[in-house]
């Protein structure tokens, strides 16, 4: 069954008038200043490593301290953040990959262009955890693991085009291995111990690739990619993903406008594969751009009604992949509800888009009987919430069995 192009490889230009907006999207964690214990017993002014740390794994950093109080810092490569907030070395058996560099001029966007890294494995790989560090201002990009006959071609960056390639396509013919928080320079998806994704033999990796450079400077770099393995023996759980999206956006100049979806999935997954929608999900990723001030994303239906799987506040540029260990447990749940919350302050309304417009998506990695796609992709008002706007959609879903 074809499936429609992904709106994450369509092209966009924006507008030069934008970049300041875009510009200093990192955001850092404070804290209220305490009098605590330093780590070597003296006293410290700053706040602590436990008032915290719930705000730096939120943005997958680490809490260190020292004479001043704690602080969030980021992770070292080869390193993941900890529920304790310690940075701890990434389990398995590593195999990197670096790719060819992209160059980006001050302001520009790069979209339309893929690139591949066949991986000549005659046996199946079991993936644990993922990790990427890029230097050329990626913006957003999905990986996917595809057969190696398919989609061929020299490896390096090639035009998405010239191969017939889009997310979805890459998806159908194999699955998704990862997907990149926006504009995050370092980012690891980390699953519980046993759990893992399978990447069949004879396999080939393909990212699509979105650059925007909001630097007043031109940037050349390049990602690295990272595959930790488990042996076969250990592993427990095999990983099926998923995905939620909020298309019709349509943000009001000079507003907050929040937008719900309601995505009841049960029915649909349990008509294509026989079996009851129970998944556990190990795993979710938002995705917004800079006019996000909410995220959120909830279990519909079931005993587990309301609970939630993500509820962030405004964009800030950090990782913020969840791990669920143990996994939310899904079974009588119909779906998910989830949303996002925006202020426009331009004198226009802000739609779907690339750099320049915003998004809505959540993907999630499950022990699941199928991939799903839920989408909104018509909306309408729903009255205010004191000064905010109100819209909501109902979604539409695509199933598919697991091609391996």
């Amino acid at each position: 069954m074809p499936l429609s192009r992904s709106p994450l490889a369509r092209l966009a230009l924006i507008p030069p008038a934008l970049l300041a907006l875009l510009a200093g999207c990192k955001g850092g964690n404070e804290s209220t200043s305490t009098t605590n214990p330093g780590p070597t017993g003296t006293t410290t002014t700053g706040p602590s490593c436990a008032s915290i740390v719930a705000a730096c794994t939120a943005n997958q950093q680490g809490c260190i301290e020292d004479a001043a109080g704690a602080k969030c810092a980021a992770c070292a490569a080869g390193t993941f953040v900890g529920p304790t907030g310690t940075c701890d070395a990434i389990p398995g058996t590593p195999l990197p990959h670096d790719f060819p560099d992209n160059t980006a001029t001050a302001g520009q966007e790069l979209t339309g262009s893929c690139r591949s890294w066949t991986l000549n494995n005659d046996a199946e790989l079991w993936v644990n955890a993922v990790e990427l560090s890029q230097s050329e201002s990626s913006h957003h990009s999905n990986w996917t693991y595809v057969p190696d006959d398919k989609y061929t071609g020299p490896d390096g960056i090639w035009p998405c085009s010239g191969r017939s390639y889009d997310f979805y396509s890459g998806v159908a013919a194999g699955g998704l291995l990862y997907s990149q928080s926006t504009q995050a320079v370092h980012e690891v998806q980390k699953f519980p111990a046993g759990v893992a994704i399978r990447v069949p033999p004879h396999a080939r990796i393909i990212s699509d690739i979105h650059v925007l450079n909001t630097s007043p400077d031109t940037i050349t770099g390049h990602a690295t990619l990272t595959l930790y393995q488990l042996a076969a023996d250990v592993v427990k759980v095999k990983l099926t993903s998923f995905h939620i999206e909020y298309d019709a956006l349509d943000i009001p100049p000079h507003a907050s406008a929040r937008f719900t979806g309601d995505c009841a999935v049960a029915a649909d997954v349990t008509k294509v594969t026989g079996a009851p929608f129970a998944p556990k999900v190990y795993y979710v990723l938002p995705h917004t751009h800079t006019l996000a001030t909410a995220f959120f994303a909830r279990i519909k239906g079931g005993p587990s009604d309301g609970k939630a799987l993500l509820d962030l506040g405004s964009y800030n540029g950090e990782a913020h992949g969840r791990t669920f260990d143990p996994p939310m447990d899904m079974a009588g749940a119909d779906g998910f509800t989830f949303g996002c919350q925006y202020t426009n302050p331009r004198t226009t309304d802000v739609g779907w888009g690339l750099g320049a417009g915003e998004m809505c998506e959540m993907f999630g990695f499950a022990d699941s009987t199928a991939f799903f796609e839920s989408r909104v992709s018509t909306g309408q008002p729903d009255g205010t919430d004191g000064d905010v706007q109100l819209f909501t959609g109902t979604c539409k879903n695509q199933v598919f069995p697991p091609s391996n």
